[in-house]
Order: structure tokens, then C-alpha cells, then sequence
């Protein structure tokens, strides 16, 4: 029996993405549905030899077509990703904007300006205080992303900065309908952004033991749910979304791409790092986001998994899936194998991406996945696109320290 909810669907009216394997949806959706990798060797001379890694690039963005030559000096790397594909959401939602003190942004970033961080510190080295911008402080916080898209925008409504580490855009998306359901604006732009193709943040990765080694097979690296799995590929990206209520969307004559139907946010309160072997967090995350939807585990056409390519991550949610579903449940994909692994520009890409599935109908196979682990008991698509039938989809965003978002999204307004 499917569970109701007095809490209406949000309308998403705009999607934008910067990622590797496309620059925008439609090239994105190319990428994915050919299970095509984007990972490549990254090389730089301060690691030791034996420290190889790979890496997913944002290939072919020029931010001369969206930021002047100051912007592009100042502005960090995730910054300029993040305000392409926020000025792409924007743009394809069409004019009429409401007034701007009802407009609002919702970032969400994960280390944030990590390669501003490192050029201020290795100016420092060198040059000593003179070498530091004097813009150094605004643009290496937390909230320089969300500041820059509503100067850019000219919103002078809530401008909000989530931090969940991996479900950073995720979380950034599920705040943005929250902003709308509770009438504190009438328009959102919500999504996330980084960029940690950086030496320190490689670094820190590497120590950590969570990056693929498979540099003699980059096809192959980034492999979720896959029995040979060993670590994810880390990326760089950015996506967003434009949410209005959906009268709002209907009164303005703006196209609807699809609907958000419900989310919810939880944290483990387990491990730093380690998901519980039984993915009992990311089981109660689900439950949660399915409740908050009123639609019941039956009724999900489809699941984007989080699915980082690591050992235990991958284990971890495929037990709270089996528990979900009581048995094998639909069809499963994991966008990472494309795009590796984009930090707080991950959920809310991979969430866009959904919106794709559900309205097309078709679900992208895992790219590099060749045999799925025998301790993984779901039917995860590989090999070739595969036809899904009607029905909400639920995307999977899950954290460093237990952090923890869900949303379920749909094609169309109505629930099952």
C-alpha cells in the first residue's frame, strides 16, 4: 500500500551541467548511455612513482563564455564550472523570472576552492604576504560559490551554502524545494560544485586508500558494484537545477522537466569515513525520502546509485538496497563509471541525470562494470541501455562522516 503525503512535488523547469563526458544534458546523456569512461592519468612530479592516479576532467569548457578575463583570474575552478552550468539551468527555463528578492540560490560544495587554496599557499611560499590577492579570504570561503551566482543572477533572496561532503548537491536541491514548500521563494537555483584535481587533494585521497588503481586500464577504473571494483576516479563538475512550485511553473508557461517528489537528509552517526557494513544508514536515508514522497519501494521504476567504485561503499548500499526492496528490486544504475566521482557536483549531476532516465524511458548501463560482486544481490544494468516503465526514480547521495541524502524524482507531478 503506497504511503501518502500531504507535501506537494516541486517542479525542476531548468537543468545545467558541466561534467566529464559533456557540457551540457544532452551530450552528458550521450556519454553515459555509451557507458563511455572519461578517466585519464594525472602526473605531477612531487608524487613518488608508485603513487598513480587517475582522474575525470571537464574536457572542452571555455569560461570566456560566461566570465570576463578578471573573473576568469580570480575565480576558482569549481567556481567557473559552477556558474556555467547554473547560468545553463537559468537560461533554459526561459525569461519571466519572479521578482529577485523572491529568487534564491542553494549551493552545495564539498572542499570548495581546493585549487584556489593551494595557488594562495604556494604564493605565499614564494612571494611571501604581497603574493596573496587581497580577494584571497571571499573567494577561498565556503559560501564564495553561492555569493557569486546571486551577484551573478542578481538574487536578493535566501542564498544558502550546504556542506555533506559527497551529498553536498544532493542535500543543495532537497534545501532548495524545502525554500519553495515553506514559501520562503519563489524560484531556486540549487545544485553543487568541485574541482579537487588538485596535488593536496589527490594527496589526501591517496592516503585515504580510496582511489582506483587500475592506471593500466582506465576503462576499467572506475567500476561500481563490479567484483574487480578498488577505489572511485575522482572528477570535477558541477550541476544545477531551477525548482519552482509547480502552479508557479504552469502560470509562467515554463517547460517542466521533471518533478521533485520527496527527499530526506540523515547521518550515520558510525565512522568518519566506513559506511556500516549493513548500510542501515543509507537504508533509514531511502526509507525517509520515500516517506516523505508518499510512495511506497514497489512503486520505483528504477535506482541511481550512489555507487562510488569503492570496496565497502558499493557493499554498503547494495545490502540497504536488497533491505529496501526485500529481494532484488528494479533495475540499478551508478553514473560514476562515466563521470568518476564529482564530490558535491556529484548528486546533484547524477540527480539531472535521473530526470533523463525517467523521461526517456531508459535506463545507462554502469560503464566498466563486467561481473557484479556475488555479495551484491541487484539487478544492476550493464553492458547496454536498458528499457524501464513508468514510475519515480530514486538517486542516492551518501557522504564522508555518515552524510546521508535521497531524492526521489519523477516524470511526472502525480504520485503511484
Amino acid at each position: 500500500m503506497v504511503v501518502r503525503s500531504a507535501r506537494e512535488p516541486v517542479a525542476v523547469v531548468g537543468a545545467g551541467v558541466k561534467a566529464p563526458g559533456g557540457l551540457a544534458v544532452a551530450d552528458l546523456w550521450t556519454s553515459v548511455c555509451a557507458a563511455r569512461s572519461t578517466a585519464e592519468p594525472y602526473s605531477d612530479a612531487r608524487f613518488p612513482p608508485d603513487a598513480r592516479v587517475l582522474v575525470s576532467r571537464v574536457v572542452g569548457f571555455d569560461p570566456a563564455g560566461y566570465l570576463t578575463p578578471v573573473e576568469q583570474r580570480r575565480f576558482d575552478r569549481a567556481h567557473q564550472l559552477a556558474i556555467g552550468a547554473a547560468q545553463d539551468a537559468l537560461d533554459g527555463c526561459g525569461p519571466g523570472l519572479p521578482p529577485l528578492d523572491r529568487c534564491a540560490v542553494v549551493c552545495g560544495v564539498g572542499l570548495g576552492s581546493a585549487a584556489a587554496h593551494e595557488d594562495q599557499y604556494r604564493r605565499l611560499f614564494e612571494s611571501g604576504l604581497k603574493g596573496i590577492s587581497p580577494l584571497a579570504i571571499p573567494i577561498l570561503m565556503p559560501s564564495a560559490a553561492a555569493s557569486l551566482l546571486s551577484l551573478r543572477f542578481g538574487f536578493t533572496g535566501p542564498c544558502l551554502t550546504v556542506s555533506t561532503a559527497c551529498a553536498s548537491g544532493a542535500t543543495a536541491i532537497a534545501e532548495g524545494v524545502e525554500l519553495l514548500r515553506r514559501g520562503a521563494a519563489d524560484l531556486v537555483v540549487a545544485g553543487g560544485c568541485d574541482s579537487l584535481i588538485t596535488f593536496s587533494a589527490l594527496a589526501g585521497f591517496i592516503r585515504l586508500d580510496v582511489m582506483s588503481r587500475h592506471v593500466e586500464a582506465p576503462d576499467l577504473a572506475s567500476r561500481p558494484f563490479d567484483e574487480q571494483r578498488d577505489g572511485f576516479v575522482m572528477g570535477e563538475g558541477a550541476g544545477f537545477m531551477v525548482l519552482q512550485r509547480g502552479p508557479d511553473a504552469a502560470s509562467s508557461g515554463r517547460r517542466v522537466l521533471g518533478w521533485v517528489l520527496g527527499h530526506v537528509s540523515t547521518a550515520d552517526a558510525f565512522n568518519l569515513v566506513s559506511p556500516s557494513v549493513g548500510g542501515e544508514g543509507a537504508l533509514a536515508c531511502m526509507r525517509g525520502a520515500l516517506a516523505d514522497a508518499g510512495v511506497h519501494a514497489s512503486d520505483l521504476s528504477h535506482v541511481n546509485a550512489h555507487g562510488t567504485s569503492t570496496v565497502h561503499g558499493d557493499l554498503s548500499e547494495g545490502r540497504a538496497l536488497t533491505a529496501l526492496f526485500a529481494g532484488v528490486g528494479p533495475p540499478v544504475t551508478a553514473m560514476k563509471g562515466t563521470t568518476g566521482h564529482l564530490v558535491a557536483g556529484s548528486g546533484a549531476v547524477e540527480a539531472i541525470l535521473t530526470l533523463k532516465s525517467l523521461a526517456n524511458r531508459i535506463l545507462p548501463p554502469v560503464a566498466g562494470l563486467r561481473q557484479v560482486d556475488r555479495r551484491i544481490d541487484l539487478d544492476v544494468v550493464r553492458s547496454e541501455p536498458r528499457a524501464i516503465g513508468p514510475g519515480p526514480g530514486l538517486s542516492n547521495s551518501f557522504g564522508f562522516g555518515g552524510l546521508n541524502t535521497a531524492l526521489v524524482l519523477s516524470a511526472e507531478s502525480g504520485r503511484p
